[in-house]
């Protein structure tokens, strides 16, 4: 698990097109929020699964949330095709 600063680090990276603050985006990541401005948790898992490869994503995301992470509804926002079959393959595995 990355710490709480790379974490952030790597969620300001991946959301550099937002306004929302890195930690904002780190008490949605967390759970101690639903959502921020219309962007919610399942939104946030859908960015970092297509914008991180798996290792990382295992860094970033707390396992006790992968379950959410990987659900139908975060895996079928992810592109391209190939990607919503691999993480529906690894959500298979866990």
């Amino acid at each position: 698990m990355y710490s709480e600063a790379e974490i952030t680090d790597r969620l300001k990276l991946l959301m550099w097109d937002t306004k929302i603050s890195p930690g904002e985006l780190v008490l949605l990541l967390k759970g101690e929020r639903d959502q921020i401005n219309g962007f919610t948790r399942k939104n946030l898992f859908a960015k970092i699964l297509n914008g991180y490869n798996w290792h990382a994503v295992r860094k970033i995301i707390p396992e006790n949330e992968l379950k959410e992470a990987l659900s139908d509804e975060v895996v079928k926002g992810l592109f391209p095709r190939t990607l919503r079959k691999k993480y529906i393959y690894v959500r298979s595995l866990l």
